[in-house]
This record gives C-alpha cells, structure tokens and sequence, in this order.
C-alpha cells in the first residue's frame, strides 16, 4: 500500500510541475528578434534653395536617404534626384511659392495632375513635422507639403515599391 501511495504522490508532483511549467511558458511574452539585415542605414542630405522674388528668398533643408543612395541636384539645387543601387528612389523638388502661393492641393491639381493620366488625390497625412497631402497613379506616389511659413513646397515622388522607406525620408525632413 506503501507503494501505491508514493507512487500517486509522485504522479500528483509531476503532473503539477508540467501544468506549472506549461502556465508559466503560455504567460510569457515572446522577444521578437529583429534582423540586422532588415535595419535600413541612412544618412543625412544638406542644401540650400535660393529664388529671387520681390527680395532673396533661401531655404535650407535635410532629410535622411539610404546609406546606399546616391543624390544629383539640378535646377539650382531646387531638384534633388535620389538613386540607390542603380534603381529611382525619390524625386524631391522645393518650390518658391510665396509670389503664386499655391497651397499643396493646389500644385498636385494644377502643376502635376496635367502631366499623368489618372490621378487619385489622397488624405493629408502628419509626417515627421510636415503634413503632407497625398496623391498617387498606378505606380507612383506623391507627398506634397508647405514648409518655412508656406512660403515653399516640399514635392517628393517616388514609386509605390519603395514607399516604406520614402516614409522615414519624409519623417526626417526639416526645412526653414
């Protein structure tokens, strides 16, 4: 009877410590392991925009692209052409709009929709310290927004593939 009895304690303990084990395994929070290799690097760009319009008008600005990308500017310095790896990564273009006065809406109506075919207005999204009025076509986006007492116009465009990373560009940029 000894044995019975040390036997039945025996499975009581053990069947205890697995459902113990099993209630403590099921409470914990699961670490998720991010992977260095999906960590995007970015550096920073600098520059200056400077239209002469009843006086000097200039805006400095910065923003972060992938440590990869490469950036030309044309038109003085007022359009940036960002590549990486060979591939577009956005265009971004700062216009002087304290003479015409277009407001972000308006430059996406007037001064872009001629020139694609089908264009769908988006919502206004708050982005890093700009909000940005949103557009797109089929394969392209557009974020428009004004900047330094909207007296300019930050335009970026870029295509739909690499719009997660367009959006950490657009959250660090900075204009005044």
């Amino acid at each position: 009877m000894k044995t019975y009895i040390a036997i039945l304690i025996g499975i009581v303990v053990l069947t205890g410590v697995t459902f113990g084990g099993y209630k403590i395994i099921k409470n914990k929070r699961v670490v998720k392991v991010v992977s260095a290799e999906n960590v995007i690097r970015m550096k920073e760009v600098t520059g200056q925009v400077m239209r002469e319009f009843e006086g000097q008008n200039v805006v400095d600005y910065s923003f972060q692209i992938p440590e990869t990308a490469t950036s030309t500017l044309d038109m003085d310095n007022a359009l940036i052409k960002i590549t990486d790896n060979n591939n577009p990564y956005a265009t971004i273009y700062i216009s002087y709009e304290g003479a015409r006065g277009f407001a972000p809406v308006d430059y996406i109506g007037q001064v872009v929709a001629p020139h694609v075919s089908v264009i769908d207005m988006g919502d206004i999204k708050k982005i890093g310290d700009h909000d940005w009025q949103t557009a797109e076509t089929e394969g392209s986006e557009w974020h428009v927004a004004g900047a330094a007492n909207d007296q300019w116009l930050i335009i970026v465009e870029n295509k739909k593939a690499v719009s997660d990373t367009v959006v950490k560009t657009l959250e660090s940029f900075k204009a005044k």
